[in-house]
Protein backbone atom coordinates (compact mmCIF):
# COMPACT_ATOMS: atom_id res chain seq x y z
CA UNK A 1 0.00 0.00 0.00
CA UNK A 2 1.08 3.36 -0.66
CA UNK A 3 1.96 5.66 1.93
CA UNK A 4 -0.53 8.38 0.66
CA UNK A 5 -3.24 5.56 0.84
CA UNK A 6 -1.82 4.36 4.23
CA UNK A 7 -2.24 7.92 5.18
CA UNK A 8 -5.45 8.86 3.68
CA UNK A 9 -6.76 5.59 5.77
CA UNK A 10 -5.40 6.94 8.69
CA UNK A 11 -6.57 10.24 8.47
CA UNK A 12 -10.23 9.02 7.97
CA UNK A 13 -10.37 6.93 10.67
CA UNK A 14 -8.76 9.16 13.15
CA UNK A 15 -11.24 11.97 12.07
CA UNK A 16 -14.41 9.65 12.66
CA UNK A 17 -12.33 8.95 16.07
CA UNK A 18 -11.93 12.47 16.72
CA UNK A 19 -15.27 12.73 15.78
CA UNK A 20 -16.43 10.50 17.83
CA UNK A 21 -14.88 11.14 21.26
CA UNK A 22 -16.48 14.82 20.28
CA UNK A 23 -19.47 13.63 20.64
CA UNK A 24 -19.32 12.19 24.49
CA UNK A 25 -17.12 14.91 25.99
CA UNK A 26 -18.73 18.11 24.75
CA UNK A 27 -22.43 16.52 24.04
CA UNK A 28 -25.42 17.05 25.91
CA UNK A 29 -27.41 14.66 24.31
CA UNK A 30 -28.80 11.50 26.06
CA UNK A 31 -26.32 7.76 25.78
CA UNK A 32 -28.75 6.62 23.55
CA UNK A 33 -28.35 9.92 21.58
CA UNK A 34 -24.81 9.57 21.50
CA UNK A 35 -24.41 5.75 20.52
CA UNK A 36 -26.70 6.42 17.48
CA UNK A 37 -24.50 9.26 16.18
CA UNK A 38 -21.34 7.54 17.04
CA UNK A 39 -22.57 4.59 15.24
CA UNK A 40 -23.54 6.56 12.01
CA UNK A 41 -20.04 8.48 12.36
CA UNK A 42 -18.27 4.50 12.27
CA UNK A 43 -20.68 3.46 9.56
CA UNK A 44 -19.37 6.57 7.12
CA UNK A 45 -15.51 6.29 8.74
CA UNK A 46 -16.26 2.49 6.84
CA UNK A 47 -17.79 3.25 3.48
CA UNK A 48 -15.13 6.10 3.26
CA UNK A 49 -12.20 3.41 4.04
CA UNK A 50 -13.79 0.53 1.23
CA UNK A 51 -13.94 3.56 -1.70
CA UNK A 52 -9.96 3.96 -0.66
CA UNK A 53 -8.29 0.41 -0.54
CA UNK A 54 -7.17 -0.23 -4.05
CA UNK A 55 -8.78 -2.26 -6.16
CA UNK A 56 -5.95 -4.65 -6.97
CA UNK A 57 -3.39 -5.09 -4.99
CA UNK A 58 -1.01 -8.61 -2.96
CA UNK A 59 -0.34 -5.68 -0.24
CA UNK A 60 -1.39 -8.21 3.25
CA UNK A 61 -2.29 -4.63 4.90
CA UNK A 62 -5.10 -3.92 2.17
CA UNK A 63 -6.17 -6.84 2.10
CA UNK A 64 -6.58 -7.41 5.93
CA UNK A 65 -8.44 -4.34 6.12
CA UNK A 66 -10.72 -5.48 3.05
CA UNK A 67 -11.07 -8.93 4.71
CA UNK A 68 -12.11 -7.76 7.88
CA UNK A 69 -15.05 -5.28 6.02
CA UNK A 70 -16.06 -8.37 4.28
CA UNK A 71 -16.50 -10.46 7.77
CA UNK A 72 -18.81 -7.22 9.30
CA UNK A 73 -21.07 -7.76 5.90
CA UNK A 74 -21.30 -11.85 6.13
CA UNK A 75 -22.02 -11.09 10.15
CA UNK A 76 -25.06 -8.21 9.08
CA UNK A 77 -26.15 -10.19 6.56
CA UNK A 78 -26.23 -13.61 8.81
CA UNK A 79 -28.05 -11.63 11.46
CA UNK A 80 -30.51 -9.91 8.66
CA UNK A 81 -31.21 -13.48 8.00
CA UNK A 82 -32.45 -14.49 11.47
CA UNK A 83 -36.22 -14.48 12.02
CA UNK A 84 -36.24 -15.11 15.59
CA UNK A 85 -34.74 -11.96 17.21
CA UNK A 86 -36.66 -9.01 17.83
CA UNK A 87 -35.82 -5.43 16.22
CA UNK A 88 -34.13 -3.63 19.33
CA UNK A 89 -32.02 -6.93 19.74
CA UNK A 90 -31.21 -6.95 16.20
CA UNK A 91 -29.91 -3.39 15.85
CA UNK A 92 -28.32 -3.59 19.14
CA UNK A 93 -26.32 -6.62 17.61
CA UNK A 94 -25.97 -4.38 14.73
CA UNK A 95 -24.11 -1.47 16.51
CA UNK A 96 -22.09 -4.16 17.96
CA UNK A 97 -20.77 -5.24 14.73
CA UNK A 98 -20.26 -2.04 13.34
CA UNK A 99 -18.52 -0.49 16.25
CA UNK A 100 -16.25 -3.91 16.34
CA UNK A 101 -15.46 -3.54 12.69
CA UNK A 102 -14.32 0.32 13.50
CA UNK A 103 -12.22 -0.52 16.31
CA UNK A 104 -9.97 -3.09 14.49
CA UNK A 105 -9.88 -1.34 11.66
CA UNK A 106 -8.26 1.53 13.91
CA UNK A 107 -5.96 -0.90 15.74
CA UNK A 108 -4.95 -2.37 11.95
CA UNK A 109 -4.07 0.96 10.73
CA UNK A 110 -2.35 2.16 14.03
CA UNK A 111 -4.63 4.52 14.94
CA UNK A 112 -5.46 5.39 18.89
Amino acid sequence: MSEQVLKELQNVVSAAVEERRGLVVYSRLEPVEIDRLARKVEREALEKVQGLLPEETVDQRVLGLRNRLQRMRDELEQLGELGNIRDQSRSLQTDEIVWQTFEDLAWMLGVQ
